[in-house]
């Protein structure tokens, strides 16, 4: 299940400290953000929101620790020269006369394409580490992640300077700190994909002036709508 932290701290009578959250499927949630007549955060849904402690939280990864997880392939016992075992992720599996493609897919700095969709992806991690380890990534599937904020997404593809199709779809992205436009991260984005992440159409326009090359841009589901003048809204 994913959801928003919106709340941190103490919530009496019960000692300890509780994380409020609001669930993205409100039918798993119990209440609207209040407790005891007392407001901790609010909710759009009247039962999308609960107090859970942070131990019960998975709060993610970064990113190249999720690239290792699914690219780095280990040679393992090998039988007359022929039989190898790689690791993908944390399952084992048997391969026959792949010496050549697992010597090249474990070389971090050949990958082009990748996906890490539902890797729990929250952030970009040490600085310089993705630039340093696959710097010539050119496509990125992030969809489904924790990514919280597009100052995370900035710090990741500031580190991809070939990066040209990123899918960001299903991550719930605060716009990026300060009034600036976004930094020149995508500026060899060919493809952006922002299916079902919240954003309006001020984020959306703020988002293409960063991106000089952009030829295609997926917006699906929304709630951006195409009034009867013409101009564009989010309802």
């Amino acid at each position: 299940e994913y959801a928003t932290v919106r709340f941190s701290g103490i919530v009496p009578p019960v000692a300890g400290c509780w994380l409020g959250v609001e669930w993205d499927n409100p039918e798993r949630g119990k209440h609207d953000g209040s407790h005891e007549g007392t407001v901790y955060f609010k909710c759009r849904h009247p039962t999308g929101g609960s107090f859970i402690r942070p131990n019960k939280v998975n709060f993610g990864i970064d990113f190249l620790t999720a690239v290792k997880n699914r690219y780095v392939l280990e040679d393992g016992p090998e039988e007359d020269g022929k039989e190898q075992v790689v690791i993908i992720g944390s399952r084992p599996v048997e391969t026959i006369g792949f010496d050549s493609v697992v010597k090249q897919q474990s070389q971090l700095s050949k990958l082009q394409d990748i996906s890490l969709r539902n890797c729990a992806v929250s952030c970009a991690g040490e600085k310089g580490g993705i630039a340093k380890a696959c710097p010539n990534i050119r496509k990125v599937d992030l969809s489904k992640n924790l990514l919280s904020s597009w100052d995370e997404v900035i710090h990741i593809a500031d580190q991809l300077r070939h990066l040209e199709d990123l899918n960001l779809s299903e991550n719930k992205l605060r716009c990026p700190s300060g009034s600036a436009p976004l930094t020149g991260a995508f500026s060899a984005l060919k493809v952006l994909v922002l299916n079902r992440t919240g954003i309006t159409w001020a984020e959306v326009l703020r988002c293409a002036s960063a991106c000089p090359v952009l030829e295609e841009l997926y917006l699906e589901s929304n709630d951006i709508v195409i009034s009867e003048s013409g101009h564009l809204s989010t309802s």
